[in-house]
């Protein structure tokens, strides 16, 4: 998708070593798109950008967010919060940093449901190589010395939280949501971490 304006808002959090990961939000039809960039002083590299879909599409690749706020969490940090919908089902994101070791933002996505929905989860474009790390874990490929881990966490059954599978076909890598066995109507919920792995590169000898 193509951003119709420039960007409007961003979220960054720094780790330890000084790197860190940036959100830059932008305007894509009714919608908020998003990009995910790992930061080394001045320098930044885009490594995800969320797939937004169009109004028309009552299911979106990813959740059709429309308003914004920037907030602390209990915890102090900031955390962006969002809501939107499309068709008849309300979507809400959360977005949290944390910089007690590496840099890291975690996700938590929310679905108000009354149908059986075609398709739930979060996707997102990348040009970098990726690893499959196991069902719910993939790495990917940033710089020298330097690796991006998208990991979907696991939650609570009474609140339809579980580990969804992350698939990669290609250049896209999608979070879904498990939405198999709801009575509806229902909330459906999925969580996914985005974080720098500095070390998994330099134990394994890579360089990109």
């Amino acid at each position: 998708m193509i951003p119709t304006d420039a960007a409007l808002r961003t979220l960054q959090v720094v780790g330890r070593d000084g790197r860190g990961l940036l959100v830059t939000w932008f305007q894509d039809d009714d919608r908020y798109g998003h990009e995910i960039a790992v930061v080394s002083g001045s320098k930044a590299t885009v490594c995800l950008i969320a797939e937004t879909g169009r109004d028309r599409d009552p299911w979106p690749a990813s959740p059709p967010l429309q308003q914004y706020s920037l907030e602390a969490s209990p915890l102090g940090r900031p955390t962006a919060l969002f809501i939107g919908m499309a068709g008849k089902s309300h979507w809400s994101q959360s977005i949290e940093t944390d910089d007690s070791a590496t840099a890291a933002l975690t996700f938590d996505v929310a679905c108000r449901v009354h149908r059986p929905p075609s398709w739930l989860g979060s996707t997102y474009r990348t040009n970098r190589a990726a690893q499959v790390l196991s069902a719910s874990s993939v790495r990917l490929a940033v710089a020298e010395g330097v690796d991006v881990t998208v990991t979907a966490l696991t939650g609570q059954a009474s609140d339809h939280s579980f580990p969804g599978p992350i698939e990669v076909d290609g250049s896209q890598l999608a979070i879904a949501a498990d939405s198999a066995k709801l009575r509806l109507p229902a909330t459906v919920r999925w969580r996914y971490r985005i974080a720098l792995d500095t070390a998994s590169a330099a134990q394994h000898g890579l360089t990109f």
